[in-house]
């Protein structure tokens, strides 16, 4: 919940970078340091997420299943989309770091990737069973309504930043 509460943030905060928002920040802080903090912390979240599950024995996943999450025991398809979103964030933040030696076209290609990502690791937030007993989807659970309403956040952002403003010029690098 962590990390797509942080990917919705890194979304609000990345379209005040590209709207070049005039606003100040508190402690001196720019939208870009902001933007690397919340996509950080998602791609942390996401890391120790990935880590913690294989060692706690009551989960019955192991190394395998994570290099091998089509075919774990317990939720194959949102396994799956997890690993998606994880791979995707990756590709991004590895791209985010090499930036600067980087041509700015593919660097924004390979940003963009993190669209993308959202949809897997929301799908994977929605449809997986925290407690691994393969039960339905419980709706009104309130960790799936958080899920849902960063969904809703994302998604209006993405509609913003696309659809309702879809262009603006982008510098030269």
């Amino acid at each position: 919940m962590i990390a797509i509460a942080a990917l919705a943030a890194n979304f609000a905060v990345g379209l005040c970078i590209w709207t070049n928002s005039n606003f100040s920040l508190p402690w001196n802080l720019s939208f870009l340091q902001l933007h690397k903090f919340t996509g950080y912390t998602a791609a942390v979240t996401i890391l120790l997420h990935i880590v913690l599950i294989p060692l706690d024995p009551l989960s019955g996943f192991t190394w395998t299943d994570l290099l091998l999450p089509a075919w774990t025991k317990h939720q194959p398809l949102a396994n799956t989309f997890g690993s998606v979103a994880f791979y995707l964030i990756g590709v991004v933040i590895i791209s985010s770091y090499f930036k600067e030696s980087m041509k700015y076209p593919l660097w924004r290609t390979l940003h963009y990737l993190s669209y993308f990502a959202a949809v897997p690791l929301i799908l994977h937030s929605i449809i997986t069973d925290p407690k691994l007993q393969d039960r339905p989807i419980d709706w009104f659970d309130a960790e799936k309504l958080f899920v849902i309403l960063c969904c809703l956040v994302i998604t209006g952002l993405t509609a913003y930043r696309f659809v309702f403003k879809p262009s603006r010029q982008q510098p030269n690098q």
